[in-house]
């Protein structure tokens, strides 16, 4: 899942709280979690780690 389809999926759900935490590590880089942070609704709250 790449951060626009993660941030499709979490507009979708609407949950109050997103952390991703896959970036970096696994696949992915920093630049990837912003990106998904960006393309999450504003009524969405997202905490990089």
């Amino acid at each position: 899942m790449n951060p626009e389809e993660a941030a499709d999926l979490a507009n979708t759900i609407e949950p109050k709280l997103v952390i991703p935490i896959h970036y970096g590590s696994i696949v992915g880089t920093k630049e990837d979690a912003l990106k998904f942070k960006e393309n999450i609704k504003d009524t969405i709250k997202c905490e990089i780690l």
